[in-house]
């Protein structure tokens, strides 16, 4: 793997650079979810939190008086609301989420199929994998309606290639679809372990980046 390959690689691994009626399965659940976590902000919650009301002067002086013996109490509480908010946000910052377009469906065993090839990659000492559990796959169909949103907010992509004699038309025509349906750039060659690098993934690799302008990292064994 050449310099600008692994330079590729590493700025993928690391978050990179983003840039008719759909059918049910073009939207599975886990999509679904995404799209409703990518939905939230913390500016939305700020803006439909219900508002105090005013309490008045005297009002505020009795609270006062009365909930001052009670104060080591309360911080307590809040003190251990703010360590459980803050494992909470640390266990969800640990996450990284992979896109995989071009898999047979969009089951959680079609992703099991990406998490063990990570799992064989941490295996042979590909550091960037790091703990192959932190990783949350989400296939997801090139013809999907949300394909143009998610490549907006989402800054890790998989191209997944077969090992049949079909694979290589199959990925060219997911790649047709990502390049005309306003997809993501760069993706990453994932694919079962008896694909190597010459041959199928070298010549797609060559065309995504000669008639799609997409960057196609694949991985030397």
């Amino acid at each position: 793997m050449g310099m600008d390959q692994a330079a590729g690689l590493r700025q993928w691994a690391s978050g990179g650079e983003s840039a008719d009626e759909a059918a049910d399965a073009a939207c599975p659940r886990h999509v679904a979810e995404m799209l409703v976590e990518l939905s939230d902000s913390d500016e939305a919650a700020a803006l439909t939190a219900p508002q105090p009301e005013p309490a008045s002067a005297a009002t505020n002086e009795e609270q006062a008086a009365d909930e001052k013996p009670a104060a080591s109490s309360g911080s307590g509480r809040a003190a251990r609301a703010s360590t459980a908010g803050s494992r909470g946000a640390s266990s969800s910052a640990d996450t990284i989420t992979l896109m995989v377009l071009g898999l047979p469906g969009t089951s959680e065993r079609q992703a099991r199929r990406v998490t063990e090839l990570f799992e064989a990659w941490a295996a042979e000492g590909r550091d960037w994998v790091g703990d192959p559990g932190r990783w949350r796959v989400v296939p997801l169909e090139a013809s999907s309606p949300h394909l143009p949103v998610l490549a907006a907010e989402q800054s890790r992509w998989a191209l997944w290639v077969g090992s049949d004699e079909e694979a290589f038309r199959r990925s060219y025509r997911v790649l047709k679809q990502v390049a005309e349906r306003g997809g993501p750039r760069r993706l990453l060659a994932v694919h079962p372990p008896d694909v190597g690098p010459k041959g199928l993934l070298d010549n797609l690799q060559r065309v995504a980046a000669r008639y799609f302008g997409i960057e196609l990292l694949v991985l030397a064994r």
